[in-house]
């Protein structure tokens, strides 16, 4: 599949890729790019995780590595599942088994939990340097991402930190594509903003 090919499998069903010269220049410099979809594990399987299964098969299709990256303590910060990290740890082997079910076989992408990575000291120092990097109002601004309101940091300063650090998971990562839905758009303009400051 040459680099057309692999771009028209990616760009299929998409509404926005920002940009189209740097996703090209991803395949053209990378036979094997890791690819990602981010997910707080928060409730029951739907229609629209067969959109998203679907496209990820896209990317694995076009040579991709694929992390889906299960959000735990994110969801957590998020008061899902009433904030039990159990049930939230719960659902994520939950969503592992509704996307095989959908068609996405195991070995064909890669499961992470928030959890895992935040057990390295170099993530929290990750989040701290997206934090120089950006201003609260740009990350309350971000805050809807979460369905969040800039309002709702007055109340739990939690909400501040899941901006900082979606765009610290992209970032620590070293993710080359960031796919989601355009709720998310706001924080992968921040990790990419932040990144670019960082020279990263």
């Amino acid at each position: 599949m040459d680099l057309e090919e692999r771009y028209a499998l990616i760009a299929r069903n998409t509404e926005e890729i920002i940009t189209s010269e740097d996703l090209r220049e991803v395949l053209r410099s990378k036979s094997s790019p890791t690819g990602y979809i981010g997910f707080e594990p928060s409730g029951l399987v739907h229609i629209g995780w067969m959109v998203t299964a679907q496209k990820v098969r896209d990317f694995v299709d076009a040579g991709f590595s694929f992390i889906i990256f299960l959000a735990d303590w994110h969801a957590y910060i998020n008061d899902k599942l009433g904030g039990d990290i159990g049930n939230i740890r719960t659902c994520a082997e939950y969503m592992k088994d509704c996307f095989e079910a959908l068609g996405l076989p195991r070995d064909k992408v890669e499961y992470r939990l928030a959890s895992e990575i935040m057990d390295d000291i170099k993530y929290w120092e990750m989040v701290m340097k997206v934090g120089k990097a950006s201003s609260l109002q740009r990350v309350k601004r971000a805050m809807t991402i979460m369905g969040r309101s800039e309002d709702e940091a007055e109340v739990d300063a939690s909400k501040t930190l899941y901006p900082l650090m979606q765009a610290a998971d992209l970032i620590f990562m070293d993710v080359d594509v960031a796919y989601a839905g355009l709720d998310q758009r706001r924080a992968h303009m921040l990790a990419r903003e932040a990144a670019e400051k960082m020279g990263v």
